[in-house]
């Protein structure tokens, strides 16, 4: 069973002095999240971190988060609880823990506004693409023009040299802030919902710094793979509903490394959240 939370009249308890969010608080450090008070003359005059912490608290305590979707029946089960108990963890604390980065995540992609390619950085992944051909391999560059007429480029040498007068031109333009990441405002981003794969990337991002320092207690027989441990709370909490991130076994009972395969499909790009 989950030891329930206390409601506490000060916020700032649930930094301060709350055990069951030892681990929160923790993670929410690794995150960084400070607000800063500036003086008038510009100075830093304090800094607050931690305001995740008791804004997650908050949620909880007033219903906003789904734990129904949470399969109890796994989390509790000698499989992950006899782990836990391996890396020395308090099986209260790391669900709240997961539950908060689930959380966090939640939000980060509900609100996230996803910056298009600056002009440099297509350039430049253009020129990426174009260094691993070779004259003698069959390739086609395609380029469709006001959504119509299509241009096809399928000579190898051809792409060879298009390579070379691009890579060679582009310290010309590094300065050209048309095509600078800089160059777009807010009205050229678009806010989206993001996938369940980046959900997924994200929620790896946070829970493996906690994980990967542990030293399993020896002596306890139990399962002691970290990036399965991560796998299972994916499944768990249901940040993703793919059984295999559990059993991270194929129909033929091998093991696959299921997470290891949603992480290397993760296409990366830059997002700003509020």
């Amino acid at each position: 069973m989950i030891e329930p939370l206390p409601r506490h009249e000060d916020d700032w308890a649930y930094y301060e002095s709350e055990p069951l969010f030892d681990y929160v608080c923790q993670v929410s450090d690794m995150m960084g999240e400070t607000v800063t008070d500036i003086n008038p003359d510009g100075s830093i005059a304090s800094t607050t971190p931690h305001l995740q912490p008791f804004r997650f608290a908050s949620d909880y305590l007033d219903g906003k988060i789904d734990t129904q979707s949470i399969r109890m029946d796994l989390y509790e089960s000698p499989d992950i609880q006899d782990t836990l108990r391996a890396f020395g963890l308090d099986g209260s604390k790391f669900w709240y823990l997961c539950l908060f980065i689930k959380w966090r995540v939640d939000c980060e992609c509900k609100t996230a506004f996803v910056f298009p390619k600056s002009g440099m950085e297509q350039l430049e992944s253009l020129a990426n693409e174009l260094k691993k051909l070779s004259p003698e391999k069959s390739a086609n560059l395609q380029f469709k023009i006001d959504g119509s007429k299509t241009i096809n480029v399928d000579n190898g040498f051809a792409l060879a040299a298009l390579c070379d007068a691009l890579i060679s031109y582009l310290p010309e333009i590094a300065n050209e802030k048309c095509l600078s990441p800089n160059s777009y405002g807010l009205d050229e981003i678009e806010k989206v919902d993001l996938s369940v794969r980046t959900k997924i990337y994200l929620f790896h991002e946070y829970l493996s710094p906690f994980v990967k320092p542990l030293e399993a207690i020896k002596g306890i027989y139990a399962s002691k793979d970290k990036s399965l441990l991560i796998s299972r709370m994916i499944y768990i909490f249901s940040v993703c509903d793919d059984p295999k991130l559990y059993t991270d076994l194929n129909e033929k009972g091998n093991k696959q490394n299921q997470l290891k395969g949603y992480l290397s499909r993760y296409k990366p790009f830059k997002f700003w959240h509020y």
